[in-house]
């Protein structure tokens, strides 16, 4: 079954995202209170941020993990873990792709926990109440 989810999880990350388009350091996701600011590069196979806001309340974790790979080499997202945020009781794994979709699972039982689309931070949009993780 893990293989099954992973195998799945690796199919969502490389079949998306458009060419030529690139992820800002700082986004929200659309409709929710949280975000990732400070999105970087860390070598040429890494990603790193933070995960803002993640409890509408100002709480930050350390998010990080790879990038993604498609057919032509061209990074379509990112794949980043929440390391050891434990945010109600359970660590998350983001994956943010360059045609401005995201989603998340629960890396403690793989289960989907939500998806959507982000936006540059730079950008107004109405934000949320609930962080996309909301329980």
């Amino acid at each position: 079954m893990l293989k099954t989810k992973m195998v799945s999880l690796l199919a969502l990350l490389g079949a998306v995202g458009a060419a030529n388009a690139s992820i800002p350091p700082d986004i929200v996701f659309d409709g929710y209170c949280d975000g990732i600011s400070g999105l970087a590069d860390v070598g040429d196979y890494g990603a790193a941020g933070t995960w803002v806001n993640l409890d509408c309340a100002g709480t930050n974790a350390a998010v990080g993990g790879t990038k993604g790979k498609g057919k032509g080499q061209t990074a379509n997202g990112v794949l980043m873990g929440s390391y050891g945020a434990n945010v109600y009781g359970a660590e998350f794994v983001w994956i943010v792709n360059k045609d401005n979709t995201w989603a998340v699972y629960r890396a403690n039982d793989g289960a989907w926990i939500n998806s959507g689309t982000w936006s540059p931070a730079t950008e107004s949009k109405a934000r949320g109440t609930k962080p996309a993780v909301a329980r």
